[in-house]
């Protein structure tokens, strides 16, 4: 669901620019009091498993596919406003390095792939834990948020073309809704997927997510988060060619613009460059991403930890 440079006009990526800043910016506010190790940990691997997951695209039926988004994922293990800025370091990473998604458009892009689907995606599993805490119903309160939060995105990205005058609201919401209601299913089932797995492993940092998880229980399950993520990356090439819901959608009802791209990347459309081989070349790139991910994200928590032991001196 990642929005092109040139799709939508000024008078909606820059308000989106500022309110997904605004949004971010309070949240890293939140997560920086309740920094620890183990939270660290866990927000840099579920990053770098989030980064991983999307570049599975799966088919979905009509001829297009589905990426998974992960948003409603995060929120459920690491509560919401963790979960925000995680997925804002992703969707950063695909536009700068990957030129997945624009730069004018990333605004845009933050505001329904990392705060929206948090946000939905939270408040679908919080009220459905509250008719029952049990196993079953973990699982499917992780899939009607995973599902409701991949639908309400692409309601917002319809509307958000809407106001940029590329489509009919009418048309572009209703083609969005379909697509990403079929598409939501295998978020749901992606989602509940992890859930369970994390549910068998350790299922006390399903408990309160915004508790501080310990330290060495976050490094142990970290572990088996990364492999995945580095078994997903590796099987990338098996991702669908299809065009995605966004893409589909557009085609169907939209009406066309300038396309331009103002950053390319190094590694754009998820190749490494100068490789022959285009399957080594996307699973060398994506095996990168993920490690380039969790890096940048443990750093870049870690450096905000270090900002409130600075604030504490003064």
């Amino acid at each position: 669901m990642h929005i092109p440079d040139g799709m939508l006009e000024a008078r909606t990526w820059i308000p989106a620019w500022i309110g997904s800043a605004g949004v971010l910016a309070y949240g890293a506010r939140r997560v920086r009091a309740m920094l620890s190790d183990g939270t660290i940990v866990m927000m840099a691997v579920m990053a770098a498993l989030i980064f991983a997951l999307q570049m599975l695209n799966f088919p979905v039926a009509g001829g297009t596919s589905g990426p998974f988004a992960g948003g409603a994922a995060a929120a459920i293990v690491l509560g919401l406003w963790p979960a925000m800025l995680v997925m804002a370091a992703v969707v950063a990473i695909q536009a700068l390095l990957f030129a997945d998604g624009g730069i004018t458009a990333l605004g845009a892009n933050l505001f329904t792939m990392a705060i929206l689907g948090p946000l939905v995606g939270r408040a679908i599993y919080v009220a459905l834990r509250r008719v029952s805490g049990s196993r079953g119903m973990q699982l499917a309160a992780s899939f009607a948020a995973a599902w409701g939060a991949c639908v309400a995105a692409a309601l917002v990205a319809a509307v958000l073309l809407w106001l940029s005058g590329r489509a009919p609201l009418g048309a572009v919401t209703a083609a969005m809704g379909l697509w990403h209601a079929l598409i939501g299913i295998g978020e749901g089932a992606i989602t509940a997927g992890l859930v369970g797995y994390l549910l068998a492993v350790r299922p006390d940092l399903l408990a309160d997510a915004e508790r501080k998880p310990d330290a060495a229980v976050a490094r142990k399950v970290a572990i088996g988060l990364a492999v995945i993520a580095l078994v997903a990356a590796g099987a990338s090439f098996l991702a669908s060619s299809h065009p995605d819901g966004l893409e589909y959608a557009y085609e169907q009802v939209g009406s066309a613009f300038e396309s331009m791209t103002l950053l390319e990347g190094p590694m754009p459309d998820y190749v490494i460059p100068g490789i022959a081989n285009e399957t080594l070349a996307g699973v060398l790139a994506g095996i990168v991403g993920v490690v380039v991910t969790g890096v940048l994200a443990y750093a870049g928590l870690t450096g905000l930890r270090c900002r409130r032991a600075e604030d504490r001196q003064r």
